[in-house]
């Protein structure tokens, strides 16, 4: 008997020990909307069954059953147990990767506006310390790009990347403005304004990354 797609759901998040609200959580649905997937009563969206995939650590052709056991039983029961994906400790890792790129950009651009500074004293010191910041600040942005690596699909991972660095475009732009006109404590406050905007609303509207409840 071939097993259904709703079966084959059910039985990868029974299997991840994963609840239908924490599964619709992710996808951005509702649990309801994950029951009736699981009993047949109507079936994902494309775009919902490669988040799924996402979110089962698994490729879509498995899920749907196109691999070569067809999703049947025996090739279920042979398969070793899959591991829990993490997906708290992934979107921390964004998070952090986000809060230091900002942070040393910053860092980088209030030395900058001192070493632009007529007179300014110590600057072999000064320009040292802009040295580390800008590697630091290059450590923190390839950490920002190396996250896309878990997103499966990737049409969604091309167009998260070029989201990113639109996002890293407009940040720059505040570190200019910052540096050209002394901005100080207020260029701070539109880089870290452009971040939670970033990690708060673009993330999960646009780029389909849940980082917050």
């Amino acid at each position: 008997m071939a097993v259904t797609l709703g079966e084959r759901v059910k039985d990868r998040r029974e299997k991840l020990k994963l609840s239908q609200g924490y599964v619709a959580d992710q996808i951005g649905v509702s649990r309801q909307a994950v029951s009736k997937w699981e009993t047949g009563q109507s079936e994902p969206t494309a775009e919902n069954l490669v988040r799924l995939a996402e979110v089962f650590e698994t490729s879509l052709a498995e899920l749907v059953g196109a691999g070569k056991n067809g999703g049947g039983e025996t090739g279920t029961q042979n398969s070793p147990a899959p591991q829990k994906p993490n997906l708290i400790l992934r979107a921390n890792l964004i998070k952090m990767a986000i809060t230091a790129q900002v942070a040393f950009l910053f860092n980088s651009t209030s030395v900058m506006w001192q070493l632009r500074q007529p007179g300014v004293e110590n600057e072999a010191l000064y320009r040292g310390e802009l040295a580390v910041s800008l590697v630091l600040l290059l450590c923190s942005s390839v950490w920002m790009a190396s996250n896309h690596r878990w997103e499966a699909d990737m049409a969604r991972r091309r167009r998260n990347t070029r989201i990113e660095l639109s996002y890293c475009c407009a940040q720059l732009c505040a570190a200019f403005l910052t540096v050209r006109f002394g901005l100080g404590l207020a260029g701070a406050v539109l880089m870290i304004a452009a971040a939670c905007v970033y990690v708060l609303y673009v993330n999960p509207r646009f780029m389909g990354r849940k980082l917050t409840k």
